[in-house]
């Protein structure tokens, strides 16, 4: 009997591509809908499960709705959304897509470092009015510049490479230093303090674990040059909300460019008038009126889970997922979480 795989999160596209691909195979489900409490249904007799970061795959689903469950393909390359503590318990495997967007998630990353440092939502927004004033959109140049990259992997050292090429100075710090790609790409690995205290641009490249949750809070802001310009394409946990707004707020940042926000699941769902007159504020009421707060920012340039999102990068998520299903079919499991 051939095993029975459930994609979720999928598009058009991606239907066509899975059916094409593992049809043959595998007894084929594909869904629009992210798994998660209210979409379990249809994976409830897969050995496989395919998900992007939209879904979450927690300890009860896997234990309650997801008995036969032995692997999650992992449609990124985080996989923050799984709790791998169980699935590795329960010998379930997690796959994950390492390399498909290096080129893709760097380049966004240069996008929204050069739409802060130039000012381009309020530009955007003046011509909009009919209120351009010149004076009040002066942005900065990127040569000469400070670039810091929390995170040297893949995608930080294509970014430095772009940055090289714009003429600015590159420096990183990464528990895993390749002193060989710094010296091929042009940057310097230095320690965590002297790339807050010397960098004017900060971009964050690191995974979602529980010793970088909140890299940046208020203690981090606190020993940052005044003027920093922040980037995020990684993960919104990195960056603690409250603190990126009052950092905001007193000019130690001057903008920030975030592809990824803490609490962005809630935003949706939201009632916020609700929030802001309940008694009690808890904590996913605070995430909800930060990130209320901060996109009325007019420094600060938001967008939702788009760095990934090209042509190119989606095929290569597919291929992967492919070759990551079909090797765990083959008794051979690739690219373990």
């Amino acid at each position: 009997m051939r095993p029975t795989v459930t994609i979720f999160d999928a598009s058009p596209d991606d239907d066509a591509y899975f059916r094409e691909h593992l049809g043959g195979e595998f007894r084929l489900t594909v869904t629009e809908s992210a798994l998660g409490e209210g979409a379990v249904e249809p994976a409830a007799e897969a050995a496989v499960v395919s998900v992007s970061a939209a879904s979450r795959v927690t300890a009860e689903i896997m234990a309650n709705q997801l008995p036969r469950v032995r692997l999650v393909a992992c449609r990124s390359t985080g996989y923050d959304n799984v709790d791998l503590e169980y699935a590795r318990a329960h010998q379930i495997h997690v796959s994950n897509i390492p390399a498909y967007g290096d080129v893709t998630v760097a380049e966004y990353a240069a996008l929204l470092m050069l739409a802060v440092s130039r000012k381009l939502r309020q530009a955007i927004v003046a011509v909009n009015a009919r209120e351009v004033i010149t004076a009040e959109l002066t942005g900065h140049d990127l040569r000469g510049q400070t670039l810091g990259l929390f995170g040297a992997g893949r995608i930080g050292r294509h970014l430095a490479g772009i940055a090289r090429g714009f003429g600015m100075i590159v420096i990183a710090t990464d528990p895993r230093p390749d002193q060989a790609a710094a010296q091929e790409v042009g940057f310097t690995y230095v320690d965590a303090g002297e790339l807050l205290a010397g960098s004017d641009v900060i971009s964050l490249h690191a995974p979602a674990l529980r010793q970088t949750h909140h890299l940046l809070d208020r203690v981090a802001f606190g020993r940052m040059k005044r003027g920093v310009i922040i980037i995020n394409t990684a993960r919104g946990a990195l960056i603690d909300t409250p603190a990126l707004i009052e950092a905001l707020e007193t000019g130690i940042v001057a903008g920030a460019g975030l592809d990824v926000l803490e609490g962005e699941k809630f935003l949706q769902s939201a009632n916020e008038r609700q929030l802001l007159t309940s008694a009690v504020v808890d904590g996913r009421s605070r995430q909800v009126l930060a990130l209320d707060v901060l996109t009325r920012m007019p420094t600060v340039v938001i967008t939702d889970h788009n760095a990934f999102n090209t042509v190119e990068a989606l095929q290569r998520i597919r291929e992967g997922t492919v070759a990551n299903i079909q090797a765990w079919q083959a008794g051979k499991p690739a690219n373990f979480a």
